[in-house]
């Protein structure tokens, strides 16, 4: 493992980036760092999609066929450790809460116990 660590540092290996998306027009995005990527391609867990909106921060990382996205900066606030949230630009939004808990956009769905709080 140090002479692969060593041998990246002597060859001035690219390092991850933070950068930004400058376009995103039916799945073709752009984002500029140091350097301009078009058509650069999005990572994410599997079943995940987005369309990540233009101006939103994002990690580049080199790759054998340029710079790839790994995905967008976080907002964390709110939430405790191990919860989760997903949130669209409209302002939707699903907490998935430590003691059990399904909340969306503000409502909860799912009482502590597994019962519903109200039919769907």
């Amino acid at each position: 493992m140090w002479i692969s660590r060593r041998l990246a540092f002597k060859s001035n290996a690219r390092t991850a980036e933070r950068g930004y998306v400058s376009m995103n027009s039916d799945g073709n995005i752009e984002a500029a760092s140091t350097v301009n990527s078009r058509n650069t391609a999005s990572f994410s867990p599997y079943g995940y999609s987005c369309a990540i909106p233009v101006g939103e921060e994002v990690i580049l990382i080199p790759s054998n066929d340029g710079q790839v996205l790994l995905g967008t900066k976080s907002d964390s606030a709110g939430l405790a450790a191990g919860e989760v949230k997903i949130t669209s630009a409209g302002g939707a939004g699903i907490t998935l809460k430590n003691d059990g808990r399904v909340i969306i956009n503000g409502r909860v769905f799912l009482k502590k116990d597994g019962e519903a709080e109200r039919e769907l």
